[in-house]
């Protein structure tokens, strides 16, 4: 905003030199007496003190509505800036949520998982342990039974 506030005085001062300067030039070249052209100088000092002087109010009133309009936009962007920060603050915490809530729930998943892997281990091996001691009873009797047979043909 100070680019256009030095802008729109650069621009205001060179109308007012160009006007003094433009003023005088063509009170100096036309052909009066001096009681003239001192009048005629004195007129257009007048001039230029009245238009300066309604310059110099435009350029307040300019300079108090860019100030204002300045301070109204920083407070509108100040607001936005509040509001999209409260919002991602929101979201954060709902990804989060919902983050934690997808992580609990695949960790129950695995942990289910693991379980029924290691009742199926379980009964997996308890199988093969009551297989293994049927044949191992089974393998026993036969061999008893066998025994018997060789003792009652030894006899």
């Amino acid at each position: 905003m100070s680019n256009q506030d030095n802008g729109t005085g650069n621009f205001l001062t060179g109308i007012l030199v160009g006007s003094i300067v433009g003023a005088a030039t063509a009170l100096l070249v036309a052909p009066k007496s001096g009681r003239e052209l001192r009048s005629d100088l004195s007129d257009q000092v007048d001039i230029l003190r009245e238009k300066s002087g309604e310059w110099k109010e435009t350029v307040m009133e300019k300079g108090s509505d860019f100030t204002s309009t300045a301070m109204e936009k920083t407070s509108q962007i100040r607001q936005t800036a509040m509001e999209k920060g409260t919002n991602l603050a929101e979201t954060v915490k709902d990804k989060a949520g919902q983050f934690r809530s997808t992580t609990k729930a695949a960790i129950d998943e695995v942990a289910e998982d693991g379980k029924t892997s290691t009742d199926n281990v379980q009964d997996t091996v308890q199988r093969s342990v009551d297989l293994t001691a049927d044949q191992t009873n089974t393998a026993q009797s036969e061999t008893s039974q066998a025994d018997e047979e060789a003792s009652q043909k030894v006899e």
